[in-house]
């Protein structure tokens, strides 16, 4: 499978399929090339992940462009009112076969793996429905690209919670120098 490609040129506005929208002025959209208007809101919302973990999962620049490139990742942005209040990425696994906290996965080389590489919804707009909105969307268009498997790396313990069933592959005492121990999943969609 080909290595993501950066993309070189600037846009103003952000690029996007429509994909869900509310009277209350909720709206959920799949990101073709993000635009130079929300890359600083996108940098913001990943600060939110700082203060738990470390520096490291702070979003950049470069690493937007990257991953918030359709068709060849599942960029997904919520917005409230206009504003960004929380994103999901997917990425095809085989991007991440060079990876050691994924050799443990079997489904590389398979092309039937969507990576979860991040998924954020602002603290103040928890609890309301919009990540699990979210989320249904994003396994989806998962299914509808073809893929059978989600998979993702989160805290220990949370994986007990989901509804579906999920094995987990592997666990990490000290996940990217965060000291907090994370798990790697898989699961059928």
């Amino acid at each position: 499978m080909k290595k993501i490609n950066h993309i070189i040129e600037e846009v103003n506005k952000t690029e996007f399929i429509p994909i869900a929208s509310s009277p209350l002025n909720f709206k959920i959209e799949l990101v073709k090339k993000i635009g130079f208007d929300d890359l600083s809101q996108l940098i913001i919302i990943s600060d939110h992940l700082v203060k738990e973990y470390t520096q490291n999962v702070r979003l950049t620049k470069t690493s937007i462009k990257k991953y918030f490139n359709y068709p060849n990742t599942l960029p997904f942005i919520i917005r409230q009112s206009g504003l960004i209040i929380g994103y999901i990425i997917g990425v095809p696994l085989e991007y991440f076969s060079n990876d050691p906290s994924f050799q443990n996965d079997n489904n590389i080389g398979e092309k039937n793996t969507l990576y979860t590489y991040a998924f954020v919804i602002l603290e103040k707009y928890k609890k309301n429905g919009y990540a699990k909105t979210l989320k249904k969307v994003y396994i989806s268009w998962a299914k509808k690209k073809g893929f059978k498997f989600i998979s993702g790396h989160i805290k220990e313990g949370i994986s007990q919670y989901f509804k579906y069933e999920v094995e987990v592959l592997q666990k990490f005492n000290n996940w990217h120098g965060t000291n907090k121990k994370f798990e790697y999943y898989r699961r059928l969609i």
